[in-house]
């Protein structure tokens, strides 16, 4: 959720309440310092200027700081609004103190009171209106002689004159929360639609990689497919003689659409996760591994353990392709027997081990070709900020252990 504090001081984007917010702490300060302008010609001061002055200042200062803190970190209105009231009765004290001093403070009320209603939901606003009128009425008593009794039509006033403020300050508040509300809708609203584009645009990549996958499959593939095949009825119609130019130029071309072949069938497998489509990864893994073991005569073993959760479909998309990409590399390396795949749902981890009893590789070999396909198995889950390492041994096998941070669907 955005920062309300954050949100309460910036003009931008704002509607007119919020954009006009700063109006009313610099009315209240400007009453102050009016008030203190005004001590100066005031006959009837008991005390110097400079107490005066020093206290108007203190009054300032624990305003501007003690709102700033308040709402520092704010997530919503209602939040912590007992600061708020701390601040507010340290200002009704400051007051209390310097209305003795003078009466050229009655004018800090015009902006003593809009802070309460602004600053505070009307709960607390109730208690401070109070407070602000028990001691207005404490010296207008005390001015006019006469002791605190509800018979006194003065007391009746400021009795009524403090409902009264109730009533306004709380259509005041209402005012405020629902625009604080609207504010906060609209901040929802566009994080909404962030989303809804971010999934719109997810699904477009995926449907045209679908597409891809279908125009790849349909037309390079079976062409090579094709070729393949008329290239082995052209190596079976020539006479049984021995190797000639043409007869090895017919083998290369054969073995080069093979190759073709196989990469365009590797290009349709990694463009369309079709395990995916109707599975989650365990169900993926184990029909890819089912697949792989037919083709491969490898035997296979895949466990799973912890609490299985639906991830984040590039997660499991990452995770499915490097799994395909690590069963295609033992097939094609690694002379292996068995291959062992682990996948592991932890706490806040997804953990994929694929280890295999092959002939192993070099390491440093391997980093020094830059072999394509462990590249881009690196950059995929580097770009999910996982992690991919390796450990190999020769004539013993290779381990591969991939770390993906868990980003849960919700």
């Amino acid at each position: 959720m955005v920062d309300y504090g954050k949100k309460m001081m910036s003009k931008r984007n704002a509607d007119v309440l919020m954009k006009w917010d700063w109006l009313w702490s610099w009315l209240f300060y400007a009453t102050i310092l009016l008030s203190m302008g005004s001590y100066l010609f005031d006959d009837s001061r008991s005390t110097s200027v400079w107490l005066a002055w020093l206290l108007s200042l203190g009054m300032i200062l624990w305003n501007w700081r003690g709102m700033k803190w308040a709402f520092k970190g704010l997530q919503s209105w209602e939040e912590r609004s007992w600061m708020r009231l701390i601040v507010i009765i340290g200002d009704i004290l400051f007051w209390f103190v310097l209305i003795g001093l003078s009466s050229a403070y009655y004018l800090v009320l015009f902006g003593l009171f809009p802070q309460v209603f602004r600053n505070l939901p009307i709960r607390y606003a109730i208690t401070a209106v109070f407070l602000l009128t028990g001691a207005i009425l404490y010296y207008q008593l005390k001015d006019a002689g006469e002791v605190f009794s509800f018979s006194s039509p003065l007391v009746w006033n400021y009795i009524l004159g403090g409902v009264g403020a109730l009533l306004f300050g709380n259509w005041i508040s209402a005012i405020i929360q629902q625009s604080v509300q609207r504010k906060e809708l609209i901040e929802e609203l566009k994080v909404t639609q962030t989303e809804l584009s971010e999934a719109k645009r997810r699904e477009g990549a995926l449907e045209e990689r679908q597409r891809l996958a279908g125009e790849i499959h349909d037309t390079l593939a079976q062409g090579f497919t094709s070729i393949v095949m008329l290239l082995e009825a052209a190596e079976q119609a020539l006479p049984e003689v021995e190797d000639t130019e043409a007869v090895e130029q017919i083998r290369l071309a054969r073995d080069t659409a093979r190759n073709s072949l196989e990469q365009a069938r590797r290009l349709v497998w990694e463009l369309r996760p079709e395990p995916l489509e109707q599975a989650n990864i365990p169900e993926a893994y184990k029909r890819v591994c089912d697949g792989w073991q037919a083709r491969s005569g490898i035997r296979t073993t895949l466990t799973t353990t912890g609490q299985i959760i639906s991830l984040h479909p590039e997660i499991e998309i990452a995770l499915l392709r490097t799994l395909q990409e690590a069963l295609h590399n033992i097939e094609k390396h690694a002379k292996a027997t068995a291959v062992n795949i682990t996948l592991s749902y932890m706490h806040d981890l997804i953990v994929l081990d694929v280890t295999d009893d092959g002939v192993g590789f070099s390491l440093d070999e391997v980093i020094s070709e830059g072999h394509y396909g462990l590249t881009v198995m690196r950059e995929r889950i580097e770009k999910l900020d996982g992690s991919v390492k390796f450990e190999s041994e020769l004539n013993v096998g290779t381990a591969l252990v991939v770390e993906i941070p868990i980003l849960e669907l919700g």
